[in-house]
């Protein structure tokens, strides 16, 4: 089979080792990457450089496989197309629990996957915070549970739908990437679209688009959580299913947002465990995600927080009201037309002692917070990381929380959230 891998980070190395096993030598693989620098295997065909992603019909391809992040005009194009996690869900031995929501994503999946696991089961975590999926396939057997991290990306253009199917939260986001709202939402509506009656579909009942979305489901089973759902909080305690789980002061995850990602993680494991001392356990113990409202430290009173896997305005509008102290706060990154309005909006309400703003996004928003009357916001030009972090850090005072939210994407000033996240560790932990 003559086959294109259309993009070469990731997912494409992934899909690039698993078309080209031994078992499948007699494919004929050729890697197109817009990057003329990008490394490449030894002796492997390439198309490089601007123009990688045009013309694709013309090279007589049998397969096209689209790396997740990559945004193909499908619509003329007449090879066939597949991406690695329309691959995976074909043939993918084990059943899979698909998480997809705006933000949140990671946390739930790994406490799904941390909750299943202590329950005894044999698990697989997969997408962004795990494995690529094709690399894991060959350690997967029928008995175990993949759980699987699932952006709009992936969801965009698959064929078939998990047997569990997560909806959390859904906003607005990678506006840059879809063409509209409504394309986002469609591509995140595809992890139940596809469900038959012996799925699982769980939804959020605050969210509208979340409860729309799972309408889409034909599975006969559906779970809910939030107010008046089957998993919910209410007076201090976690709910599940009519039993207490716990109360929430023994919760050690941080951020009211984080109890909304515990119920839908209950809901989740739901049809695999109903062990609430498993689910107590995992809840006693996770603290969160590398980059998540991680704590740094603690240094002259004040405390240093770092959020870098906040790329958009709702996951900064969590991590703000996480906190009662007075914050110092980072605001700015890569622009994906996100709307920061709400985000202006809440800061009026909060206990702010400054706001810096850097990077593309970040003279929209100090011109947002200044139409707003919020005074105490400044933006740094130029791309010196250490001095836009020291310009904050020098107002923080004895009882406050320096909390790096940027709102934004990584991209310019940083290959990724991880990346941008460990250089502000290393600038607060140098300080």
């Amino acid at each position: 089979m003559k086959i294109a891998i259309l993009g070469f980070g990731k997912e494409g190395q992934s899909a690039y080792r698993y078309y080209n096993k031994t078992d499948n030598d007699d494919n004929d693989i050729t890697i197109h990457d817009n990057d003329n620098q990008k490394q490449l295997p030894s002796g492997v065909q390439a198309v490089v450089g601007e123009g990688a992603f045009t013309e694709l019909d013309s090279y007589g391809y049998d397969l096209l496989v689209r790396s997740p992040g990559l945004r193909i005009d499908r619509a003329n194009i007449k090879t066939a197309i597949t991406t690695p996690t329309a691959e995976f869900m074909k043939v993918c031995p084990a059943e899979i629990i698909g998480v997809t929501g705006t933000k949140g994503k990671g946390t739930t999946a790994t406490l799904i996957e941390h909750i299943l696991t202590e329950s005894g089961q044999r698990t697989h975590l997969l997408g962004n915070i795990g494995a690529p999926a094709l690399d894991e396939l060959p350690n997967i057997e029928p008995s175990d549970v993949v759980v699987y991290e699932m952006s709009s990306f992936q969801l965009y253009d698959i064929q078939a739908s998990p047997h569990v199917a997560v909806c959390l939260l859904v906003t607005e986001d990678h506006l840059d990437w879809h063409s509209d709202l409504a394309e986002y939402q469609t591509a995140k509506g595809n992890i139940f679209k596809f469900q038959t009656s012996s799925d699982v579909a769980v939804y959020y009942t605050q969210n509208p688009t979340s409860q729309t979305l799972a309408k889409l489901s034909s599975a006969a089973t559906s779970y809910s959580y939030g107010d008046n759902g089957d998993v919910f909080v209410r007076d201090g305690k976690i709910v599940a299913f009519g039993s207490i789980v716990m109360d929430v002061k023994g919760v050690k995850l941080p951020g009211e947002h984080n109890l909304q990602n515990i119920c839908a993680a209950i809901c989740a494991v739901w049809p695999y465990t109903q062990d609430i001392a498993a689910i107590k356990k995992v809840l006693e113990t996770f603290a969160g995600l590398p980059y998540h409202i991680e704590h740094v430290l603690d240094k002259a009173g004040v405390s240093y927080f770092n959020d870098s896997f906040s790329t958009n305005p709702l996951s900064a509008i969590a991590a703000i009201r996480s906190f009662d102290q007075p914050i110092v706060l980072f605001l700015g990154g890569f622009d994906k037309q996100a709307n920061f309005t709400e985000l202006a909006d809440v800061l009026k309400t909060r206990k702010i002692r400054k706001i810096i703003t850097y990077d593309k996004t970040g003279s929209r928003i100090h011109d947002l917070l200044v139409s707003k009357g919020i005074a105490n916001a400044e933006y740094i030009a130029g791309d010196n990381f250490k001095a836009i972090i020291g310009a904050g850090v020098n107002s923080a005072q004895p009882g406050d929380v320096v909390l790096f939210s940027p709102a934004s994407a990584s991209w310019g000033m940083f290959s990724d959230y991880k990346a941008r996240g460990q250089i502000f560790n290393d600038i607060i932990t140098s300080i």
